[in-house]
């Protein structure tokens, strides 16, 4: 199973996750996608095809997502990150 953090423009695929411009956590294997957000609290699966009509943007690298969000911790003054 192959894990991906990518940028996605949903409508109403993920509901669970919301609509619009989001950046999720996607594990992709055969026959179901598990999409969770970035930290992992709201979780739901897609069918492959589900996927496929998802609009997709770049897929980000862990090292530099997590750059990212330990930067917003601290601007935002809670307690750094360690891990995704």
């Amino acid at each position: 199973m192959q894990t991906i953090y990518q940028e996605v423009i949903v409508t109403n695929e993920l509901p669970r996750i919301g609509s619009g411009y989001r950046l999720i956590k996607a594990q992709i294997g055969n026959k179901w996608v598990y999409v969770s957000d970035v930290e992992g609290e709201s979780r739901t699966k897609l069918s492959m095809k589900a996927w496929e009509v998802i609009k997709k943007g770049d897929i980000i690298e862990p090292k530099v997502l997590l750059k990212s969000l330990r930067k917003a911790d601290r601007m935002l003054g809670r307690k750094p990150r360690r891990v995704l």
